[in-house]
């Protein structure tokens, strides 16, 4: 704040001598084109911003001032007076007003290694120290237990066997926790068994090594997964043009995690939401040229933008602006000066509302796993890693239950429901937290696998098919029926891959397996090599 201050004290006196240009030409010609308007803007900013620096004064001068800049010719007078009023508000910390600079702390992650190999355990413990991270060791599963008890880990490294239990239910109690979801797990084990991978990624961990562990891989995946983590911070759009409030916004923001992206023109408003797919607005209401109000009506004409909450932020304290934004399609209505606090809570408060309505929406009700279209979203976000990425390029699986049809047919949409949902529960079983899980549509399924090459991606579903034709399910009139599973699989192939081609090479996989016999799973061809 401190630092915050001095840029406002410094940026709001050059606001001023602008000011007094504007009302020097208002004085001489009241008539003056945009002179009036371009001046209120300037109060409603210095308004806005006065009191979250610490000036009660300015903010008092500048809401006078937007009302006076109204009037005629009459309010040169005051306008005057009320802009020396400001200058000797300012004036007072102009000289001692100099911006600190704040020691900067590398984040840091807290990694939790469980390991009962004395050597192994320490190696580890130093090499992710080295690192950058904070490392907490322990032999057993009980004291990584009571160490997760304390403080959930940003990432675990566990050994499958311990001496008092099993790694894998470590991992699923990990798991089952509300916020289990956010830690990164790997696990190592002598045995080398491809079920022991299965069960690994069954229990919910992110990858697998065996001993002895590559361990310059290790921690190259470990932090792949961890930079996810903090590369994907939700995303603040802040529409304002006044650039102290924008500053002050975006510092708060930006120390509680965000992610802040500043909006100045109201012309890119469109363009930004595009390129930057905000997961909340921060909207001022006095723009130029365009009213906050207008902006959100905009937004609300468009159905993917439905979920996104805006919060109108702006010096306009009366009922009847609070009305307009809520018809406007507003979510909530802060008054500048608004405490830092405050704003932190409402952020985080709409942000996992919106959270929420997002999981509704983008959620299959019958299978819970995501739908078609918000599957497709998440496979060009993995598309554009891959491209960037070229060691964690992923592969596409379309997935398609045999002759799923005569279910229904036979034994009704009730049972033909019950064997979607048990297959919708054996990829979550069965697969990576990390890993993307979606119906397409109807008995139709689509998986996305990150950081696994072709040969792994193809055992994992193969023994998918397996597992899913190894399955018994009952129809109400006692009948029991087994179904089978065709798959296909397209790694993407190059960094010139189209993700319209990429789609196609899944699909055709996809087909050439039914049309082959079904109950099997086919690799859509590389580039130049000969169909698998």
């Amino acid at each position: 704040m401190n630092e915050l201050r001095g840029e406002f004290v410094m940026s709001a006196l050059q606001r001023v001598a602008k000011m007094r240009t504007l009302a020097e030409a208002l004085e001489a010609d009241p008539g003056a084109p945009g002179a009036r308007d371009e001046l209120r803007l300037h109060f409603h900013g210095l308004a806005g911003a006065g009191t979250t620096y610490g000036f009660p004064e300015v903010t008092r001068l500048g809401l006078q001032g937007e009302r006076v800049s109204l009037e005629g010719a009459s309010a040169a007078s005051s306008l005057a007076s009320l802009i020396e009023g400001l200058e000797a508000a300012l004036g007072v910390e102009a000289t001692a007003a100099k911006p600190e600079t704040e020691e900067r702390v590398p984040a840091r992650f807290l990694a939790l290694v469980v390991e009962d190999d004395d050597l192994a355990r320490s190696l580890l413990k130093q090499r992710l120290e080295q690192e950058g991270h904070d490392v907490r060791a322990v032999a057993t599963r009980a004291e990584a237990e009571a160490a997760i008890q304390e403080r959930l880990p940003d990432a675990i490294v566990a050994d499958v066997m311990l001496p008092d239990g099993s790694g894998y239910e470590l991992v699923k109690a990990v798991r089952q926790r509300m916020d289990g979801d956010e830690t990164a797990i790997l696990m190592v084990s002598v045995r080398s068994d491809f079920l022991d991978k299965v069960q690994a990624i069954a229990s919910g961990a992110d990858g697998f090594f065996e001993k002895p562990v590559d361990w310059d891989g290790l921690l190259r995946r470990l932090q792949h997964l961890l930079e996810r983590r903090r590369l994907d911070p939700p995303r603040i759009l802040c529409v304002e043009d006044f650039e102290e409030q924008a500053s002050f916004v975006r510092k708060v923001l930006v120390s509680a995690g965000y992610e802040v992206r500043i909006n100045s023109d109201p012309r890119r408003f469109d363009a930004e939401l595009t390129a930057f797919r905000p997961d909340l607005i921060l909207m001022d209401v006095l723009l130029p040229g365009v009213s906050g109000y207008d902006l959100t009506r905009y937004l609300r004409q468009h159905v993917r933008f439905a979920s996104l909450p805006v919060v109108f932020l702006t010096t306009e304290a009366q009922p009847e602006a609070r009305i307009q934004g809520l018809r406007a399609g507003g979510d909530d209505f802060l008054v500048k000066p608004v405490n830092p606090s405050l704003l932190l809570s409402a952020v985080a408060a709409h942000l996992e509302r919106a959270r929420l309505l997002r999981s509704l929406m983008e959620r299959d009700g019958l299978t819970r796993l995501m739908t078609h279209s918000a599957f497709l979203e998440r496979a060009k976000d993995a598309y554009e890693r891959g491209r960037r990425r070229p060691e964690f390029r992923p592969a596409l699986v379309m997935l398609d239950l045999d002759r799923f049809k005569s279910v229904n047919d036979n034994f009704g949409h009730a049972i033909g429901d019950r064997v979607l949902v048990a297959f919708s529960s054996l990829l979550r079983r069965r697969l990576r937290h990390s890993d993307v899980l979606g119906r397409y549509g109807g008995e139709e399924f689509a998986v996305l696998l990150e950081g696994l090459d072709e040969p792994d991606a193809l055992r994992v579903v193969e023994q998918l098919r397996k597992d899913f034709g190894a399955l018994q399910h009952a129809a109400s009139n006692g009948t029991r029926f087994s179904l089978t599973v065709s798959g296909g699989i397209a790694c993407l192939d190059s960094a010139g891959m189209s993700f319209e081609a990429w789609k196609k090479a899944a699909d055709d996989a996809l087909y050439r397996a039914k049309a082959e016999g079904r109950d099997r799973v086919v690799v859509a061809p590389r580039a130049g090599s000969p169909p698998s």
